[in-house]
């Protein structure tokens, strides 16, 4: 009698992986969809277009399945919302995620172990009734040092947090959002590289005024 067993697909943890470099994974395999895009976004009559001066982008996106084949330093990526990993001619130039709420804190403490001070932070405030104990306590330990809880004008009790905090390490920027909502912390990472970002061939950085790489 034969038996045959499926070989699993070795995760492949994001925080492992080198921007501005060429994939040394194929991704063909994991993804969900390989879409391919020939030029930068460009802004028209309201909405966008796409002007081809040459450059070759490659989307890969990670749906709810696949998107068990990614990590973030260990971390399970949410797979509510999925990933995308892109590549800018041959280079590896953005990757957008979320990962396990579970896993919010231990991420966001390895930002901050790897790259230091946040260059930015964007602090905003939440009404502390709408937050659980858990998720305001995720929030502090997080971020000790922007969580403030306090009454504002009105008498009421809110709850200071940095909603985006960003770095920018080695011409890459690294932008975390974080969303408090009940008895959740939802963390969402963007990485994108500079020459990604200024030559405007990411949707939803095809139209930024202000350049943190300056």
């Amino acid at each position: 009698m034969m038996f045959t067993t499926a070989c699993k697909k070795e995760a492949i943890d994001i925080a492992k992986l080198t921007f501005n470099k060429p994939l040394d994974t194929d991704l063909n395999g994991y993804a969900s969809r390989v879409e391919n895009q020939n030029g930068h976004i460009e802004v028209s009559d309201g909405g966008f277009k796409t002007v081809d001066n040459g450059e070759k982008i490659v989307k890969y996106s990670f749906d709810e399945k696949e998107s068990a084949n990614l990590k973030f330093d260990g971390a399970a990526i949410n797979p509510s919302f999925g990933a995308v990993i892109t590549t800018y001619n041959n280079l590896l130039s953005f990757a957008t995620f979320t990962v396990n709420t579970e896993q919010t804190v231990s991420s966001v403490q390895y930002l901050k172990k790897k790259f230091g001070k946040p260059d930015s932070a964007s602090v905003n405030n939440i009404m502390a009734e709408t937050l659980s104990a858990k998720t305001k306590a995720m929030l502090k330990e997080s971020f000790p040092e922007y969580y403030k809880e306090y009454k504002n004008d009105f008498n009421s009790m809110v709850v200071d947090y940095p909603q985006v905090t960003t770095w920018v390490k080695n011409d890459v920027l690294y932008r975390l959002t974080l969303d408090p909502v009940n008895n959740s912390l939802n963390f969402k990472l963007d990485i994108i590289t500079k020459k990604a970002f200024e030559d405007a061939v990411i949707m939803g950085y095809h139209k930024n005024t202000d350049n943190p790489f300056k």
